[in-house]
């Protein structure tokens, strides 16, 4: 993982570095579960209402949040956060998750109202990850964009040090508002995206836990005795996305060939150890999706691939670019494969490795083929509505960057993020199988996170969406 570009959380273009290190330092209204359900637990709100109407959210702020300096979380903090929240200006990066807002109002010092311009079915979701992030409103406006070079928050820690690109160091957050927690009193985080260093690192004690366990290392590190390994399931997936902007992504049997061409069965085995789950959508494992009965993963059926290919407007193929991550053997290993499984139907395959930072600004210019957009990609919250702005909306982010669009899946979208908890358990599984069908971005694989530990370190409850905050964790 590369380290944090920015500890301002709605600058995010190092991926789950910045997250991550964001986790320790910030805390949401709410938040999910950091035992790993897909349930939302109180964070810096100990307790909230939703009118009949689904208009207003009336938040308590627990009596006993405080800032890493001593001071009091208040309401003028929540309402200029969350204002920052719903300023696209600011807001840059996800602006659809602002989808409703309206404004919040202070009520009293531990009280405040969130009005909506209309009912948003994932508003708590939206709100409960790094985008809806609580800040101290004085020293934000008083130090500017400085502020973020040193931050304080309410999380369980606070910054100590921070290298860019090299490490970050956090100290114990001593008016953390969870009594007795965290238990550790300082955490460094030490960035190398080559695997082969980490896994290193950690077999020589210099560091105790590592992410992003290479997967071909994963049988020798269960076997390992000085170590432990722990599966997450998480909204963890690989997958390519492609530039519709180029014509023989626009046809249909071309991306739909592309998917039967792939062997995902073999590749599951072979470069990710057999942990990986064959996919039945193009987004990642989320809340409300349907099962395999009802969504049907594409097989693997090379006749059948060749033969869309025949019927498609490049009968003879043609040749395009694959963009992935430098610094993970198991990337190389996958684009690799992919190249030579659909050389088989005529898609002449040039490879590009690139670091993250050069290849996800590329991934937001729209400059690119075929790209993976992030390593070890992830949704920011567990139900399907992130991802469901970000790929439908034709106001939003141009297809996720894919300038793909569906006028009839964008309609049904529109009605499930409305929706009632049933509307939303009934519409779905029927979105997901419409994108399914029209595979504007191809999933190959959903994916566990993978931690490694040494042995005297307890509790280190990762959440669904992959993040650790470290407040339950302590040593032997």
């Amino acid at each position: 993982m590369v380290g944090p570009v920015s500890l301002d959380p709605l600058i995010n273009t190092g991926g789950n570095g910045d997250n991550f290190a964001n986790e320790l330092i910030y805390q949401p209204l709410v938040r999910p579960d950091p035992f790993g359900s897909d349930a939302l637990v109180p964070g810096i709100a100990d307790r909230w209402t939703i009118s009949p109407n689904g208009l207003e959210y009336s938040f308590h702020i627990r009596d006993n949040a405080r800032w890493a300096n001593g001071e009091p979380v208040t309401a003028d903090d929540v309402k200029f956060s969350l204002d920052r929240f719903g300023n696209p200006k600011l807001n840059q990066f996800l602006p659809s998750m602002a989808i409703g807002y309206k404004a919040t109002q202070v009520i009293d010092s531990h009280n405040v109202v969130v009005h909506l311009t209309q009912p948003v079915s994932a508003m708590l979701y939206n709100i409960g990850f790094w985008v809806g992030f609580i800040y101290p409103k004085k020293p934000v406006e008083q130090q500017g964009k400085a502020f973020f070079n040193k931050p304080i928050g309410s999380g369980p820690f606070m910054v100590e040090n921070w290298t860019p690109g090299s490490s970050i160091t956090f100290v114990r957050n001593p008016y953390y508002w969870e009594t007795g927690k965290p238990y550790l009193d300082e955490v460094k985080y030490l960035y190398a995206t080559d695997d082969n260093s980490r896994m290193l690192a950690l077999r020589s004690g210099q560091v105790q836990a590592v992410d992003g366990v290479p997967f071909e290392q994963v049988d020798t590190f269960r076997s390992n005795p000085k170590v432990y390994l722990q599966f997450t399931k998480t909204p963890y997936f690989e997958d390519v996305s492609l530039n519709h902007r180029k014509p023989y992504f626009t046809d249909l049997n071309v991306r739909q060939a592309l998917q039967y061409a792939i062997d995902k069965e073999s590749i599951n085995k072979e470069i990710f150890a057999g942990t990986g789950t064959i996919p039945n959508s193009c987004l990642p494992q989320l809340k409300y999706d349907g099962t395999n009965q009802q969504v049907q993963p594409y097989a693997y059926d090379l006749a059948k691939a060749k033969q869309l290919m025949s019927k498609s407007s490049y009968p003879s193929g043609f040749e395009t670019t694959l963009q992935y991550p430098a610094g993970f053997a198991y990337y190389s290993k996958l684009a690799l494969v992919l190249q030579s499984e659909w050389d088989q139907i005529g898609v002449n395959v040039r490879l590009i490795e690139e670091d993250q930072g050069t290849m996800t600004n590329k991934f937001w210019a729209e400059d690119y083929e075929m790209i993976f957009p992030f390593a070890q990609y992830t949704s920011d919250e567990a139900v399907p509505d992130e991802y469901g702005y970000l790929m439908f909306d034709p106001h939003g982010t141009d297809g996720f960057e894919t300038h793909w669009h569906d006028p009839a899946i964008w309609t049904m979208f529109q009605q499930f993020a409305k929706g009632s908890e049933a509307t939303r358990q009934q519409l779905w599984p029927q979105i997901q199988k419409a994108m399914l069908i029209a595979s504007p971005t191809i999933n190959i694989m959903d994916l566990p996170f993978i931690q490694a530990y040494a042995n005297n370190v307890r509790n280190p409850w990762v959440n669904v969406l992959g993040a650790s905050r470290l407040e339950h964790t302590w040593l032997a």
